[in-house]
């Protein structure tokens, strides 16, 4: 599950990125395939979460790959390590991992990442991904994990196509003809909906809006 490439508007904007992986074959991959776009400078790499906090905040980069299991983190919570990086670089963290499952991806973006990225499925891709992580104030996810079969009734499906198009219960109250309370209600049955298909308690609104629009919804959905 990914997105569309989108077009390449940084001209000569230099997108300043900081590898953590602990394992240097990988590094070495990465390196190689990033290498070869004009925006992308790798300024390090480090391979354990107290590197990766030195030379974050050394080298100020705009994007952090960062690996979810590395030498550690047996200290302290991925979050601690999420908003110190934020903090003191004032960058973009993206969770760079192979391990999958929609509650884990989930709680990585609830504490602050900016995007989550299944190695295996990136390779060629990874470039595209940054620049428009870099770009955009949007959440990403590109993962094989499958999306999960949801039934919606149809106002159900009426509710989530103008909360993916970015309405407001009032709005979306007067485009249907009904109360804010009963559209809340629906709302509500929605978040249940996903929580117990994700497997996701509680599904954050951003969160479940991306999902939303990954399974179609939208009326601007692509």
């Amino acid at each position: 599950m990914g997105f569309l490439s989108g077009r390449n508007n940084l001209k000569n904007e230099i997108i300043l990125t900081l590898i953590a992986d602990d394992h240097p074959y990988l590094i070495h991959g990465v390196e190689t395939d990033l290498n070869k776009d004009p925006n992308i400078k790798i300024v390090g790499t480090a391979g354990s979460y107290d590197e990766v906090l030195e030379k974050a905040e050394e080298l100020q980069p705009n994007i952090i790959l960062l690996d979810l299991r590395m030498p550690g983190r047996e200290k302290h919570d991925l979050e601690h390590y999420i908003k110190k990086l934020k903090t003191s670089a004032k960058c973009k963290v993206i969770m760079f991992s192979n391990e999958t499952g929609w509650a884990r991806i989930h709680r990585c973006l609830d504490m602050g990442a900016s995007a989550y990225i299944e190695k295996a499925i990136s390779i060629g891709r990874l470039a595209e991904f940054i620049r428009r992580i870099y770009q955009n104030n949007e959440l990403v996810i590109f993962t094989a994990e499958p999306l999960p079969k949801i039934q919606f009734s149809k106002r159900q499906k009426e509710i989530l196509n103008f909360m993916v198009d970015g309405k407001e219960n009032d709005e979306i109250g007067k485009l249907l003809g009904i109360e804010v309370k009963t559209v809340q209600s629906y709302v509500n049955e929605v978040k249940e909906k996903f929580s117990e298909a994700f497997g996701i308690l509680p599904i954050r609104p951003r969160t479940l809006l991306l999902l939303a629009s990954k399974l179609g919804f939208g009326h601007k959905s692509v």
